[in-house]
């Protein structure tokens, strides 16, 4: 954290290196964000579908002393009323059994989930550990979770029924069920607001309960915001926390998501929290890692490096030249086959590098001169070129931020590593390479600095 520099000297920002901006306190226009659940996207491995009122609010941690639960904020209410014999569904396994059976629901459109009579074929189903400690906590919140009854409503809609165990035959303790049935009505409610949240990161934070909730929450929120320190303990909270216990458990999962997930900035206040997101890619199909994989410094494979780099690309596309007329009277000759171009080349006017090529947590834009006399070149936090975060830094007669702003250590690092490519830097300011694969190939890296 460090201070803001505005007004005031208790405003603290949280910074992921990954993802480093300094954000003004009026924080007004929405950056971007990738579709969270406006339309139900193809489906893919590495998707798990939830429902957009469960993203906003958490499950509970503990089970309360009584067998029935509620949870109000942020627009929407959940209740839980624990079966006979068996106690509430808590903890990390709530969260994620819940987030798989609703999955299962959105991919097959059924209200019939089907879960199989063994826990272990459903733990291997659902990627979770199936070690014999693990096991057995999945499967007792499978328990709890099916004996219970819950409810859920939202944006001052009804509270509709999501699932409810209680109606079953009384058997002497809650066992595994091999189906559930979902209302209809809650399903139709479920599909209409399915939000995608991916796997791998849900994989990546599962031990940590309130990670996930943050998690799942950024990535259904569709616009920059402004939240209270007491509307985030009423979303994520406990009841028994002070709100100085749960400050001191939500800044450090928040830092684990945005480690994992660094689709958004963050600035913690004294008395609030921004947040402003930033797109996020789809999630994609996990492919298995070949083994002996190049160290970092080497550069990737070319096609895919060059078919990265192209889709970042900003360029002005010069307009195409008219053709020659064609005589009428007969017909115009076949032209000769000609070598593959690449046209776009020559009319490129800056250039996007990431850090897998600078070992810079911001991305680097290389500029042409068009006139200009000072060469400069472009910090921004993010692959997306945005104005408003962008950092000017002009290179003559020494390094000088014009607009924008770095803090000190990071405006050193990117001073260092312009001085070390400055002839790469010359050279497309003077539309002397227009390569892509020359580019990529003459970028050379700055130390990683030790990240506290």
């Amino acid at each position: 954290m460090f201070p803001t520099g505005l007004p005031g000297d208790k405003t603290l920002v949280w910074i992921n290196p990954v993802f480093l901006v300094s954000l003004p306190m009026n924080v007004s226009a929405d950056l971007p964000i990738a579709p969270a659940g406006d339309s139900i996207l193809p489906v893919a491995d590495a998707v798990v579908w939830y429902h957009r009122a469960f993203c906003r609010i958490a499950l509970p941690v503990r089970a309360p002393v009584k067998g029935a639960w509620q949870r109000e904020a942020a627009g929407v209410v959940v209740t839980m009323e624990a079966g006979e014999g068996a106690a509430l569904p808590t903890g990390k396994f709530a969260r994620l059994l819940l987030m798989h059976l609703f999955d299962i629901a959105v991919r097959t459109g059924s209200a019939v989930i089907e879960i199989g009579d063994d826990p272990v074929a459903f733990a291997e189903r659902i990627g979770a550990d199936t070690g014999a400690v693990k096991l057995r906590e999945l499967q007792d919140q499978m328990v709890r979770l099916l004996a219970a009854h819950i409810a859920v409503g939202w944006d001052g809609g009804p509270v509709l029924s999501v699932f409810d165990g209680r109606g079953r035959p009384r058997v002497a303790a809650p066992a595994w069920r091999s189906s559930v049935r979902l209302s209809t009505r809650f399903l139709a409610g479920l599909v209409e607001n399915a939000v995608a949240l991916d796997r791998g990161v849900l994989r990546a934070l599962a031990e940590s309960t309130l990670a996930l909730d943050l998690y799942a929450w950024l990535a259904s929120a569709d616009s920059a915001s402004v939240v209270v320190w007491d509307d985030l303990r009423a979303r994520f909270g406990n009841a028994v926390q002070t709100p100085a216990e749960f400050r001191a458990s939500f800044e450090p999962a928040l830092i684990q998501v945005q480690q994992t997930w660094p689709h958004f900035i963050s600035v913690m206040r004294d008395d609030a929290v921004e947040f402003r997101l930033a797109a996020a890619p789809a999630p994609v199909v996990e492919v298995p890692v070949p083994a002996g994989p190049e160290p970092l410094e080497v550069v990737e494979d070319q096609a895919s490096l060059l078919a990265e780099l192209e889709s970042e690309l900003a360029y002005q596309a010069e307009p195409a030249p008219e053709p020659e007329p064609v005589a009428v009277s007969e017909p115009a000759p076949e032209p000769a086959p000609e070598p593959v171009e690449r046209p776009r080349q020559a009319s490129r006017q800056t250039v996007s590098l990431k850090s897998h090529l600078t070992g810079l947590p911001q991305v680097v834009w290389l500029q042409r001169a068009n006139g200009r006399d000072n060469v400069v070149i472009e910090i921004t936090p993010g692959g997306r070129y945005d104005p408003e975060t962008s950092t000017v830094i002009v290179l003559e007669p020494v390094a000088l931020q014009v607009a924008g702003g770095l803090y000190t250590r990071d405006f050193e690092r990117v001073a260092a590593w312009a001085a070390a490519n400055r002839d790469l830097i010359d050279d497309w300011w003077d539309s002397s390479i227009d390569d892509f694969e020359e580019v990529a190939a003459r970028v050379k890296k700055v130390p990683a600095p030790a990240w506290r």
